[in-house]
Formats: C-alpha cells, sequence, structure tokens
C-alpha cells in the first residue's frame, strides 16, 4: 500500500516526540526504518537520485508555511537547511517558546537509543489484533479524549491524542499517544482489556515491560475491564509504573527456544 502525505502525519508525530529534533534527512531515514515500503514508494522519480517516498516526505516541509509553523501537534522549522522538526514542550502561540529545550532532546534520545520499535508491516497488521484487544483500545482512546476535554486544555486533542497501535503494531511499546493534561507532559498509554473484573491477569510482552521502565514516568496502563463489546461499555482502572512494580506480579508464561551451539 502506498504512502500518501496525509497518512505520514501521525507518524512523524511519533517519531518527532520520541526524539524531541530531527532534521527533514533524519525523519526520512527514520520513517524508513518502521515502515514497510512497496514498490510504487520506491520508484525512482525522473531526473533524479531519489525515490517517491522521499519526494512525499519532502512535500511535507513544502507544504508547510515558511518559518515556524505547528502542524499536526508538531512544529516545523523550513528556516534551517535541512528543515528541522520539532517536539511541542509547551503549547504557546509564540512558537519559539514552545520547543522543547536541547537537555529535553538529548534525554529524549538517549531514551530511544535503549528502545527501538520492530518495522510496520501494512499487510499483516490488521492480523495482529484480536477483535477484544482492539475495540478496548478503541474505547480507551475516545475515554482518554472524553478525559482531556473534561479539563479544558487549550491544544487540538486530536493532533495530540493518537491511536498508535493502529499505526505502529505492538512493537511501538504502547497504544496511544497523549498528554498527562494542562501541564502538557507526554503520556504513553498501554491498554490492556478484559471483560471480566479488575482483578483479571493480563499479559505484557518483553517489549511492552521494556517500554514502560525506560519511560517510566511517562507511561500508565489503562486497564479496561468489565467491557462488553457489543455496547461498548466497560470501565478504566489508571495503573502507573510505581503501582505496577509494587502491586502486581511479572510471572513468565513462555520460552523462547534455541537450539544450544556445538
Amino acid at each position: 500500500m502506498a504512502i500518501s502525505e496525509s497518512s505520514l502525519h501521525p507518524y512523524i508525530k511519533g517519531l518527532v516526540e520520541e526524539n524531541g529534533k530531527l532534521t527533514v534527512t533524519e525523519l526520512n531515514k527514520l520513517l524508513r526504518e518502521i515502515l514497510t515500503l512497496d514498490t510504487d514508494d520506491l520508484t525512482i522519480l525522473s531526473g533524479r537520485n531519489d525515490d517517491k517516498f522521499s519526494q512525499i516526505v519532502r512535500n511535507v516541509v513544502a507544504h508547510a508555511p515558511e518559518g515556524k509553523s505547528s502542524r499536526n501537534g508538531y512544529i516545523i522549522d523550513k528556516a534551517t537547511r535541512p528543515a528541522t522538526f520539532y517536539a511541542k514542550e509547551k503549547n504557546l502561540e509564540e512558537l519559539s517558546d514552545a520547543i522543547i529545550s536541547s537537555q529535553a532532546i538529548q534525554e529524549r534520545k538517549e531514551k530511544r537509543r535503549r528502545f527501538s520499535a520492530r518495522k510496520v508491516d501494512f499487510k499483516t497488521l490488521n492480523n495482529e489484533y484480536t477483535a477484544l484487544g482492539d475495540a478496548g483500545e478503541t474505547f480507551a482512546l475516545e475515554w482518554e479524549r472524553n478525559r482531556l476535554r473534561e479539563l479544558n486544555v487549550s491544544y487540538n486533542i486530536l493532533d495530540e491524542v493518537i491511536h498508535f497501535s493502529h499505526k505502529y503494531g505492538d512493537g511501538a511499546g504502547y497504544d496511544i499517544l497523549s498528554r498527562k493534561g494542562i501541564e502538557y507532559d507526554l503520556l504513553y498509554i498501554e491498554v490492556k482489556t478484559t471483560k471480566g473484573g479488575l482483578d483479571t491477569p493480563f499479559y505484557m510482552s518483553e517489549n511492552e515491560k521494556a517500554f514502560i521502565e525506560i519511560y517510566q514516568k511517562n507511561t500508565q496502563i489503562y486497564r479496561v475491564y468489565n467491557y462488553n463489546q457489543e455496547t461498548n461499555v466497560g470501565e478504566i482502572e489508571i495503573i502507573t509504573y510505581e503501582e505496577l512494580m509494587q502491586n502486581y506480579d511479572f510471572n513468565p508464561t513462555t520460552y523462547k527456544v534455541t537450539k544450544k551451539s556445538n
């Protein structure tokens, strides 16, 4: 499935939030690492040395206003060469003040080096979700957007709250990208859904556990329980990293078995 410019924005936002700052050249490289491009995307353009996908990435910059602009929850600075994408540390009209600090950029890049999401394959992505898990994530997504609406946040909730597992699959380490509230701090949400009660055990992959350990201050589990998929009614319990470590046991249920080398 060929990539369109509009479909790139959630991926760009995720990469920019995780890294804090990326040039369009760096962004192009990282997008190629997480997306599965088809032959149409990789078609070399006539009279150029790059392909159609690179042109689509450049169009994101070309279609932004001159100077600094805020689009889809991130900032593009076209005054730099190459153009630079920044995460927003604050939701301010003056974009120079809203750009994430150098220290925060360094901290985010260091965390990102310790965790790598897997490549996205659009052909198999939809097969990776159970109907219950997918419905629970959608329920939690709308619950989260309503939570922020009730806080009367000033930013665009649709730009800031994104159902990432529909884009990355479970390799991203979380399901929903959001904000904690008015203070605008990032919030990574992992959704765990059950038809049973709150005490029903749930499963975490090594990938998910690694993510929450690295991003512990900005990660929460939204435990969707007593969920009825037919009526789309359920309850949500928020579990922080500290609560997860103090109140829950991790018991191994599977093993990776490899043949010993002689």
